[in-house]
């Protein structure tokens, strides 16, 4: 009997799932990217078909290329050229409050459970409570424009000063840096104990979450600016050599490479139920791709001359991503055909955030727009 009920114990431990795994299903934890894995997919409804613009709002002097929204509770986060993160009321597009950094907020903050945490071109890196209040900040040597990623108690970022940072997620210690060889604009994805990020210096690099020791590195030809994803044991990235790389998790071994015809600086989004990955490029090609093999599914080319520089976004069967003539796109997972799309009012360079059923689109002109 006392065996048995060992037995059961162990099943029962086997069952539940990881730490991380909990955080992704929980809807008060959101980032740049959806989750710490940075698929790019939402939990949450899609839009179908476009019925208008809720609100748009104006972002004073505009925003910097690398901002982009996150939406989660009642509020929309991003901010501004006028050096001040804003929290949005998502039913009407009012300013709920606004933070005063030391310089631009060019980085996409994150919200962990009732606390945002994003980096300035001042330097610092910041925790607030979702009131404003802040709760702590941690300086590097130079811009953070990096979007953090969270895990239990840690954030990982990287800053221009060429470093990759952990800290404490409730008091801003700094737990470990990591140097590499140039500027870090690269976002963090983490899973399993390990943090995958590229950095200008040509690198991808795979870093132990616990104390920043080097795993390994993969080189390719030019700067790595995007946000990688980590799933099923594979890393994918961008590079503005104008590859979609796909690497082992645990080598850092090639395991394929797509080449787009022009610099991928928008960072791949990831269907993982049917394991296809879709990549942007500043060719203007919108790929959709066989996760597994790199093989290519179907493309898009919007009519005219323009390119993608945002980072596509997925839900519920559709994929949603803005190109640099304006023009915003909801696109049909299965069959790559366009299902709705509109013109907005300058180049669209940022992610798009969903939620329930309303997607945050930001232009470079700063102004922020709610579809549904």
């Amino acid at each position: 009997m006392r065996k048995l009920a060992y037995l059961c114990i162990g099943a029962l431990l086997w069952a539940q799932p990881d730490p991380q795994a909990k955080e992704e299903l929980n809807k008060n934890i959101r980032f740049y990217r959806s989750i710490a894995r940075r698929t790019g997919a939402f939990r949450t409804k899609a839009l179908p078909k476009l019925n208008g613009i809720r609100w748009q709002v104006k972002i004073q002097n505009g925003v910097s290329e690398t901002a982009a929204p996150i939406a989660v509770g009642l509020r929309v986060y991003v901010g501004g050229k006028d050096k001040n993160m804003y929290a949005i009321n998502l039913t009407d597009g009012k300013i709920f409050w606004k933070y005063t950094t030391g310089d631009y907020v060019a980085c996409p903050a994150a919200y962990y459970e009732g606390k945002l945490y994003f980096g300035s071109d001042d330097g610092f890196f910041y925790a607030l409570e979702e009131s404003k209040k802040e709760l702590w900040r941690f300086q590097a040597n130079a811009s953070i424009q990096s979007p953090p990623a969270i895990t239990g108690d840690v954030i990982v970022f990287g800053s221009h000063d060429y470093n990759v940072y952990a800290l404490e997620r409730n008091t801003g210690e700094k737990l470990w840096e990591f140097t590499t060889g140039r500027v870090v604009q690269s976002g963090p994805a983490i899973a399993e104990g390990v943090v995958y990020i590229g950095s200008d210096d040509y690198n991808l690099y795979a870093l132990s979450l616990k104390e920043g020791k080097e795993l390994w590195r993969f080189k390719t030809e030019n700067e790595i600016n995007t946000t990688p994803i980590v799933a099923k044991g594979i890393v994918y990235f961008g590079s503005d050599d104008g590859n979609l790389y796909a690497v082992d998790a645990k080598t850092g071994k090639e395991l394929w490479r797509y080449n787009t015809g022009g610099k991928v600086t928008a960072s791949p989004a990831l269907s993982e139920d049917i394991d296809v990955i879709f990549v942007a490029s500043e060719s203007g090609l919108l790929a959709a791709l066989n996760s597994k093999t790199g093989e290519e599914k179907w493309t898009f080319k919007p009519k005219g001359k323009t390119s993608f520089k945002a980072s596509p976004s997925l839900a519920e069967g559709y994929i949603y991503i803005g190109a640099m003539d304006g023009t915003f796109y909801a696109i049909e997972i299965p069959t790559g055909k366009v299902a709705w799309q509109t013109k907005l009012d300058a180049p669209i360079q940022a992610t798009a955030h969903i939620l329930d059923g309303s997607i945050y689109v930001l232009t470079s002109s700063g102004t922020l727009y709610a579809l549904h």
